[in-house]
């Protein structure tokens, strides 16, 4: 049949399957990339993956038929129909129907026990009133269901990774880890994980953001205002046509959609559009003062080639925990490395295929959401050094445990100059390399969140650059995919090097931007 799949996974079948696996968050990170890229190339599967998120929620309401509900009820869509296998696959990946799901024959079989029924958090409360939902705190999962607020703001956050600010008063209603539905009132949303990786839907249109933040108002009758703040947005509408046409919005941009199905840009935004998601934690990270938790500089002066207990918040000495092909390290004056005030000094060499380890003072616990940086400084000490298939080597900080050596959570840059960031879950590489050749001075962030994974941030500056004072609004590389989260605290920093040498001339973990590119500023 011409609508099935081909044998190289690809084909109309295969698209429905995939994107209804992004909705649900279950792509790898290349099957996403691959998605983006077949999003950008085609409009026809532009227009496949707005079929496939409309007959998500078309399903979902269709389960939930029956059920009363307080508000208006939108005028009946017309939707293209879909197979039952198709819709048994939208109704599972949207959480809302677990007796059963299709195996690969297209069969029923049953679904897999502690399957997930919620897909969101309320990750804060500002003077919230909710009408009938009683108590709701923070950190409260949110599953299917319709949300009204009466007054204050509240802060979600979608398991596919978008930030949402709520409004009062306002009807709304999670539909899945990267849908939603604004029945009334006002939202912002803010999105940096990508193309089409989160949707709203208004009784107007269907918005797909394309990595970005954007403002939402519902009024009463259905009438939509829709403003981008960062980034652009694709709106199609309007929903009751089968064939919506489609609008793009960049920064800046605000469109009024009606329910007759009318739009028309504005000048400007009529609406106040509520931009911070941050939560109680955050704040408190923000109130805390800068700290330094550890820090080595290498200075020009040693007292000796052996006495490695150099620096602050560290339990002992640096020591070797693999032996390279060449023995054990050393801090040698080589070649001098140039740090980032254009003075010159020592490194701390490591030798091809070595690891040095260096015990912290204070643990971090990774199974407590928290917010660290780590700051490195690193140079390759034969740049031209390849080996048989012409690759350089590749550097890398790492935090690890002590009694657990399959634990590690690593930050680098490869032999071609590209960032990547390792943990037991494997490795994600940036998609372009970084500028510049070094010596580098390298910031990795590091959120850990127990819940929906850690995540890395990483930029990187040459002896020239000046190292910005506050922390950048855009990294240079951020991981995509939520890291696998650990569960025995990170008590060592590793130093590895495979391939060829690389020195470092500083290595520092902080609680802020400050704290490791200005340590000497911040208070012991």
């Amino acid at each position: 049949m011409k609508n099935e799949s081909r044998e190289d996974g690809t084909g109309p079948d295969a698209d429905w399957e995939r994107m209804h696996r992004h909705l649900l968050g279950d792509l790898t990170p290349d099957e996403f990339h691959r998605l983006e890229n077949d999003l950008l190339a085609s409009r026809q599967t532009r227009d496949r993956y707005l079929q496939v998120v409309r007959t998500d929620v078309a399903l979902r309401e269709e389960s939930l038929r029956g059920i009363d509900s307080p508000l208006p009820q939108a005028p009946p869509r017309r939707w293209r129909a879909a197979s039952a296998a198709v819709a048994v696959l939208a109704l599972a990946s949207l959480g809302i129907w677990h007796a059963s799901r299709p195996d690969r024959s297209g069969t029923l079989a049953a679904a897999p026990p502690g399957a997930a029924k919620d897909f969101a958090t309320l990750l804060d409360t500002r003077d919230c009133h909710w009408k009938g939902a009683g108590a709701m705190k923070p950190d409260q999962r949110l599953s299917s269901g319709i949300l009204e607020l009466e007054s204050g703001v509240a802060i979600i956050e979608f398991d596919g990774g978008a930030r949402l600010a709520l409004q009062g008063p306002a009807a709304f209603e999670p539909l899945g880890p990267k849908a939603a539905r604004l029945h009334r009132g006002n939202a912002t949303v803010r999105c940096d994980d990508g193309l089409y990786s989160f949707s709203l839907l208004t009784p107007t249109s269907t918005i797909m953001d394309l990595g970005t933040e954007f403002g939402v108002s519902v009024e009463a009758d259905g009438a939509s205002e829709v403003h981008v703040l960062e980034g652009e947005i694709e709106i199609a509408e309007p929903v009751g046509m089968e064939h919506p046409g489609t609008i793009f919005l960049a920064a800046g941009q605000t469109v009024l959609l009606t329910p007759d199905g009318n739009s028309r840009q504005l000048e400007a935004s009529t609406k106040t559009w509520m931009r911070d998601y941050k939560t109680p934690a955050d704040r408190e990270i923000l109130a805390t003062p800068p700290r330094v938790l550890a820090r080595d500089v290498f200075p020009a002066d040693l007292n000796g080639e052996k006495r490695f207990s150099l620096g602050t918040g560290w339990k002992g000495a640096w020591w070797q925990s693999t032996r390279g092909p060449k023995g054990d390290h050393r801090f040698v004056p080589l070649e001098p490395l140039v740090k980032r005030d254009g003075k010159t000094g020592m490194a701390l060499l490591v030798g091809g295929g070595v690891e040095l380890r260096r015990s912290l003072a204070e643990a971090i616990d990774p199974t407590q959401p928290g917010t660290f940086y780590l700051g490195f400084s690193l140079h390759r000490v034969n740049p031209a050094l390849r080996d048989k298939s012409g690759k350089l080597g590749e550097a890398t900080v790492m935090l690890r445990n002590s009694k657990d050596p399959t634990s590690r959570l690593g930050m680098g840059l490869s032999g071609r100059n590209y960032w990547v960031v390792t943990e037991p879950g494997g490795w994600e590489r940036s998609e372009l390399p970084a500028e510049g050749s070094g010596p580098y001075f390298v910031v990795a962030k590091i959120e850990f969140d127990p819940r929906r994974g850690n995540r890395v941030s990483m930029a990187g500056f040459t002896d020239i650059a000046a190292v910005p004072s506050a922390e950048p609004a855009q990294w240079d590389f951020t991981t995509r995919r939520q890291l696998a989260g650990g569960s025995v605290p990170f008590d060592v920093i590793a130093v590895q090097a495979r391939i060829s040498a690389f020195k470092f001339g500083e290595i520092a973990l902080g609680n802020s931007w400050q704290a490791v590119v200005n340590a000497s500023s911040v208070a012991p």
